[in-house]
């Protein structure tokens, strides 16, 4: 009778077992996947953020054709200076909002958008950032990396699309505590209105560079007009104040709300006239644009851009366009007029 052992066969060296020419050959597959695939992921990452933004400035685009709606046609001041405090007292008895008016904030407060309040009640002056905000780009610097700036500061300032300075949140100006006793509020924003500043004729009240919305500055690069009297009051009284979103032509091609950090980005920091800036032997007229999706061009200046339109709608362009533009009458860029290219204007005249 055959008998069969119990115990287990020996097994052959490297039987069922992978060699070590097995295994490098499976982690160099695995590390060229993971090389094709990351690049991919990523890009659909900023796919996403780029979607998300354009969906944030979309309800901020509605949210102004609704306050239009609910105004009589007008549209509302980008910001207004707050007056300020001399001696615990109003410096400009002439203004009738002495606690600022930013366009974000006060569409959070009058609650056509919902944003969290940067202040909280109860006399405590510490500013609280968040993210969750309609008024958020994705793409932009987080308030943790750095923290978003009042008004007009020259940090949001860019010198070229891809400029991180254009990626820095701006909460227009509030004060703390506030001169009618209510709690203060403010909202950082990632965008901003197709605004010009007050104070010229060329940028403001049918001027050449006039745009659809106005900040009102008491800055040294925003005096008023000599016929606006003295003080924010007098400025308020000029026609321009009074800007109906009738005077809007063609609201598919009116760019109503930009990506940028810097409030008067149309013009730059002359406030009045385009201005240009020359980097890596580019020339560039809207520097203050922000670029912040997409694939940089190869010089490093430009990328892609999310513009919201006076008609509601977002539309992806790259930078380098806009930024390019050379009037072929003048052979300047920008000529007498901000730059405008693929079908996008800036200005009230250029929208006739």
């Amino acid at each position: 009778m055959r008998q069969t052992s119990s115990l287990p066969r020996r097994r052959r060296p490297g039987a069922g077992a992978f060699t070590l020419v097995e295994l490098l050959v499976v982690i160099g597959i695995i590390g060229v996947l993971i090389g094709i695939l990351l690049p991919a992921l990523t890009r659909a990452r900023r796919q996403a953020k780029q979607t998300q933004c354009a969906s944030n400035m979309r309800q901020c685009a509605l949210a102004i054709l609704q306050y239009a709606a609910n105004n009589k046609g007008l549209l509302p001041p980008a910001m207004i200076s707050p007056s300020s405090k001399n001696g615990g007292g109003n410096s400009d008895p002439t203004n009738p909002y002495p606690d600022g008016w930013y366009w974000a904030s006060e569409l959070m407060h009058q609650k056509y958008l919902a944003a969290p309040n940067m202040y909280r009640s109860g006399g405590d002056t510490t500013q609280y950032f968040d993210r969750q905000s309609p008024f958020s780009c994705p793409e932009g610097l987080s308030p943790e990396d750095h923290p978003p700036f009042a008004g007009l500061s020259s940090a949001t300032q860019g010198l070229y699309p891809v400029d991180s300075k254009n990626s820095i949140a701006t909460y227009g100006t509030a004060n703390n505590p506030r001169f009618d006793g209510q709690d203060p509020y403010a909202v950082p924003s990632w965008y901003q209105l197709c605004a010009v500043s007050s104070g010229s004729t060329t940028a403001y009240v049918g001027g050449s560079n006039d745009a659809p919305f106005v900040f009102f500055d008491q800055s040294k690069n925003g005096k008023p007009a000599p016929d606006a009297g003295t003080g924010m009051g007098g400025q308020l009284a000029l026609p321009g104040y009074t800007r109906k979103i009738s005077r809007v032509k063609h609201s598919g091609m009116m760019c109503m709300i930009a990506e940028a950090g810097y409030l008067n980005w149309v013009l730059g920091s002359t406030g009045f006239k385009p201005q240009s800036n020359v980097v890596n032997g580019e020339t560039m007229w809207l520097t203050c644009l922000a670029a912040r999706h997409g694939k940089i061009s190869a010089n490093g200046n430009n990328a892609i851009t999310n513009i919201a339109f006076f008609d509601g709608h977002v539309a992806s362009i790259p930078t380098q366009p806009l930024e390019d533009y050379v009037d072929a009458n003048t052979g300047q860029g920008g000529g007498p007029n901000i730059p405008q290219s693929l079908g996008v204007v800036f200005t009230l005249t250029q929208d006739r």
